[in-house]
């Protein structure tokens, strides 16, 4: 009797290596290994996809028409991706699972939903055409290297367990294919050029798009404040006096009068504080927190950063990197442990701590935060990103297990200058590092400003001015904006109610915050208040750009012509593409994994938007506010030849003449002047685009070098005469 085994499919040909080194001798076959326990056979990422709309109906592809939408499955269905050699892993795996001697399937997909969906489809459809039915385990791996996928191995989990996360997958899934299959064809249809839609692709836009509204929006004010230079031991320092802003340009006389009492009086030493402070590091690395850092540090984009940490993690050099979470898991704590005690070993000032500022469960979903692991890296082997990458989350890990104390001593100095019987006050601040502490592995993010001694009641060197200023407009948003904005979209708005510094500040998520607003912020993203996921944010970002609707230049983002249009045309369209709009679907998917709902009505729910949204009377036109003065077409612009003599909308070009573009609108118009007009074949011409333009604008053109039926040549004055239906008459006039 054969002995039975168990299949491990891996969601990519390197993972399942990794677990055939893990697992010992096996035998190489063609697209597969094994042994006499086990065969390991590996995916190629998504071997299936959904159908398309025209697979549903079994037909070639067609035109879109309105008709066929809200487009809304009675059942999703899943086709192998067209891919020859997609196809030909697909019958290798379906080969393998229903062997007689395979008696359990084991999903190793990557440990994230996607990865649940990735391999179980498989599995399940496998099942499902061949009418058999074998026990499901599930591999999950916190990172690639022998001692873990060995551990792991010893530890299936039943499929079961992972079940809700498969469920919030599919549902994800569904929907993503929903949002952009409806709306992007409505959309199309309705402004006659090709505009993708997405669930999170359009807020993307339409914040970029917001910002660059307030920017062009934004009236500056202009007003006038004290500044004052400070001279002290051959060194100068410039502050800005406390409340003294004028606002009204007409008190020059009062300024003027105000600095002159005070460069005639002392300034002097009022108040001295020093006091000891102890620094804590910034927490340890979610995917998002990275991605920040690594534009700051080293204008790597989000995309090169996931790349370089995904290929850490399977090299088996970090942990899982599409993490949410900034914390640790309890469970993992001696895991960490050895790791602190590794590092130890090889000379690095740390030690093991188990605290709330790293351990915190209530805090963790499916994956801790980023960490090196045990196995040791080769660095010179790694690409420059990737050792970039690698060194930065090593340096975070060290930082936060540092043995010694970080003190800093923080001075703040307190300069007073009695005037017109007031006082003004002046206030320098300096810091100087006492015990570096993990300021060994990570240091400040700017170089600590130090101060000479002053001493209480010192009268000090002053020279006071006025300074002209002038209000500024808030900034474009950068790389590092929209992903902190991605992962807690309501954040400015809790900081404004509080009157926090504005978003012009630079927050950000390594900003300290205090424990309540830390406690609320994960609260709020593991009920689902998020746009995007860590694991996607960055594709559909790089995904705007692609479809020109908006701009990134050295992380620096901004919208495009098209990118407005789009915006504006969904507002015409009443389609609700909001942050507000794009989290509702975001906790639906939270939850169906805590099972508080089930897929099918977040289906419902859905499908009951679309048809709200299509069954509208709606026509799109032109905006004059934008200032978009083009149709779209794909990538490319269309240009206007002028404007309908008989409704007023856009004249476009195709091959054979000159229409319209309200032939799509309702009320529709149907007016055409065709490049080969009978008025003009009959005299031995066509419509050119210049004299498209004249008559189009009511103009008279002249029509020249035209011969008569004797051979005699004469010319003419052509131009429009009205416009009856669908047809154009000319008035005409011979020249003399």
């Amino acid at each position: 009797m054969k002995n039975m085994k168990k299949m491990i499919i891996a969601e990519k040909p390197s993972l399942a290596m990794e677990i055939v080194k893990a697992l010992g001798k096996m035998e190489k076959r063609n697209g597969y290994y094994e042994n006499s326990e086990y065969i390991v056979s590996f995916a190629f990422g998504h071997l299936l996809v959904l159908q398309d709309v025209d697979d549903y109906f079994d037909r070639e592809k067609t035109r879109w028409v309105l008709y066929e939408l809200p487009f809304i499955p009675e059942k999703f269905k899943f086709k192998i991706r067209d891919d020859d050699g997609v196809r030909k892993q697909y019958e290798l795996l379906e080969n393998l699972i229903i062997r007689p001697d395979v008696e359990m399937i084991i999903n190793c997909g990557d440990a994230d939903r996607e990865g649940e969906v990735i391999i179980n489809n498989i599995i399940y459809r496998v099942f499902s055409s061949n009418k058999i039915k074998k026990p499901v385990g599930r591999l999950w791996l916190k990172s690639i290297n022998l001692e873990e996928i060995k551990a792991s191995i010893m530890r299936i989990k039943d499929i079961s367990e992972t079940d809700s996360l498969y469920k919030e997958g599919l549902a994800r899934t569904y929907l993503d294919w929903l949002y952009g299959i409806n709306l992007t064809r409505y959309i199309t249809l309705k402004a006659g050029d090709f505009l993708p839609v997405g669930r999170v692709l359009t807020p993307i836009v339409k914040r970029v798009y917001d910002r660059r509204q307030e920017i062009e929006n934004f009236i500056p004010e202009k007003y006038t404040e004290i500044d004052c230079t400070i001279k002290k031991d051959s060194e100068e320092f410039k502050a800005t006096v406390k409340n003294s802003r004028f606002s009204d340009m007409n008190d020059t006389e009062l300024i003027s009068k105000t600095i002159d009492a005070l460069n005639s009086s002392d300034s002097v030493v009022t108040d001295k504080q020093v006091k000891a402070v102890e620094k804590k590091p910034k927490k340890l690395f979610s995917l998002t927190t990275l991605q920040n850092q690594m534009v700051k540090s080293f204008k790597l984009t989000l995309e090169d950063t996931l790349k370089a940490a995904q290929g850490l993690y399977e090299k088996g050099l970090i942990t899982y990197p599409r993490t949410n979470t900034e914390y640790l898991h309890s469970s993992e704590a001696q895991d960490v442990k050895n790791l602190v005690e590794k590092y130890t070993a090889k000379g690095y000032e740390i030690k093991f701590k188990n605290t709330k500022a790293l351990f915190d469960d209530s805090k963790v979903e499916s994956h801790s935060a980023l960490l090196p692991t045990i196995k040791n890296a080769n660095i010179d082997s790694l690409g420059k990103n990737e050792r970039e990458v690698y060194q930065t989350i090593l340096n975070r890990f060290l930082a936060n297990f540092t043995s010694e104390k970080t003190l800093v001593e923080e001075t703040r100095i307190t300069i007073s200058t009695l005037a017109d019987g007031r006082d003004y006050i002046v206030e320098l601040k300096g810091n100087s590092i006492k015990k570096e502490g993990f300021y060994k592995y990570e240091k400040p993010d700017s170089k600590e400003k130090l101060l000479p001694q002053f001493a209480i009641n010192e009268i000090v060197d002053t020279e006071f001015k006025a300074g002209q200023k002038e209000t500024s407009p808030p900034k474009l948003l950068t790389m590092v904006d929209m992903n902190n904005y991605l992962k807690n979209p309501f954040k400015e708005e809790i900081k404004e109610l509080k009157n926090s510094p504005s978003e012009t500040e630079d927050i950000s998520d390594e900003s300290e915050e205090s424990s309540e607003e830390d406690d609320k912020d994960y609260a709020q993203m593991l009920r689902g208040i998020e746009i995007g996921t860590v694991a996607t944010r960055d594709n559909i970002i790089s995904n705007a750009v692609k479809y020109g609707y908006i701009t990134e230049k050295k992380t620096v983002l901004d919208v495009t012509e098209k990118g407005t249009y789009l915006v504006q045309a969904l507002e015409q369209l009443h389609i609700d593409m909001s942050k507000e709009k794009t989290v509702e679907t975001s906790i639906i998917l939270k939850d169906i994994y805590r099972k508080e709902i089930l897929v099918s009505e977040a289906l419902t729910r859905t499908a009951q938007y679309f048809r709200e949204i299509i069954g509208q009377k709606t026509s799109l036109t032109r905006m004059k506010k934008s200032g978009v003065k083009t149709k779209f077409s794909g990538e490319n612009q269309k240009e206007i030849i002028g404007k309908c003599p008989k409704c007023g909308r856009n004249i476009y070009e195709n091959s054979k003449s000159y229409y319209c573009e309200g032939y799509r609108e309702d009320p529709e118009c149907r007016f055409s002047l065709w490049k080969e007009d009978r008025f003009f074949i009959s005299r031995g011409t066509t419509v050119t685009k210049p004299m498209a333009k004249c008559l189009i604008e009511g103009k008279v053109i002249a029509l020249r070098g035209l011969t008569d039926k004797d051979g005699k040549k004469y010319g003419m004055l052509v131009k429009i005469k009205n416009v009856e239906g669908n047809y154009v008459n000319f008035d005409m006039q011979l020249e003399e």
